[in-house]
């Protein structure tokens, strides 16, 4: 877990250099996000997101490692693919990350209820970590033939580098939804606060309460300010966050 948090520390920091809120602090992400995050906001989404996905990938990665008993290369992908290579060698058992990101991140905030907004918040952001993953898998190929004339291609999954994770995280932050908690029947869901908003898809980032002004200190609620950078202070129509001026 301890590889997680380095590899997302770095990458947030980042991805948000240019932001008012720059995903920093001297305890790391995660303090970030129990203090200038606020909990409800849209920093938070994007920090539960990408330590959900930072978790399943240092995971993953280990499976394929061999370096956890009980897990290792994902092998159910077998065959001829319809581009005519065949599957074989050692694909990224992501299957197996994702099910302990689950576990180890989503299992606490099911513990609060998830008839909660908070909560509910959390666990759609988490997932949406883990898709930004899934749904940027590649395919690594090696050839096989006399004089690398690849009469052969045996081909497999990989994940796509942290880094790349990060990038379709930062747009989905820059597109984040604000929503609110609504009774259905006898479940509750987060819907858009503007009825005029589509539904966001599993993928999308989600969050509950506006952003506070990044761009001066405060203390009292761990937000360090942008000192030492140019802050302009406005928020543009989409609500998005300014970036910094050069």
């Amino acid at each position: 877990m301890r590889q997680g948090s380095q590899d997302s520390d770095p990458l947030a920091a980042g991805r948000m250099m240019r932001n008012q809120w720059s995903c920093w602090s001297r305890d790391g992400i995660a303090s970030t996000a129990q203090t200038s995050c606020g909990h409800r906001t849209r920093e938070a989404a994007f920090v539960h997101a990408l330590s959900s996905a930072a978790v399943a990938v240092a995971v993953t990665r280990a499976c394929t490692r061999g370096e956890l008993d009980r897990c290792g290369c994902d092998r159910k992908v077998r065959g001829v693919s319809p581009e005519g290579f065949q599957w074989s060698g050692c694909s990224d058992n992501l299957s197996y990350g994702v099910a302990f990101s689950q576990t180890f991140v989503d299992e606490p905030e099911r513990a609060k209820g998830v008839s909660a907004g908070r909560p509910l918040m959390n666990l759609h952001n988490n997932e949406a970590g883990r898709k930004a993953i899934l749904h940027n898998m590649q395919v690594e190929c090696k050839c096989h033939g006399v004089s690398g004339s690849c009469e052969l291609r045996t081909c497999w999954k990989v994940m796509p580098p942290f880094r790349r994770v990060g990038v379709v995280l930062k747009e989905r932050f820059d597109g984040a939804t604000e929503v609110r908690l609504t009774r259905i029947g006898s479940r509750t869901a987060l819907l858009p606060r503007d009825p005029q908003v589509k539904p966001p898809a599993a993928r999308d980032l989600l969050y509950l309460t506006p952003s506070p002004d990044f761009c001066h200190l405060d203390p009292d609620n761990g937000i360090p300010g942008t000192a030492g950078r140019r802050c302009n202070g406005k928020i543009n129509v989409k609500g998005k966050q300014p970036e910094m001026a050069s």
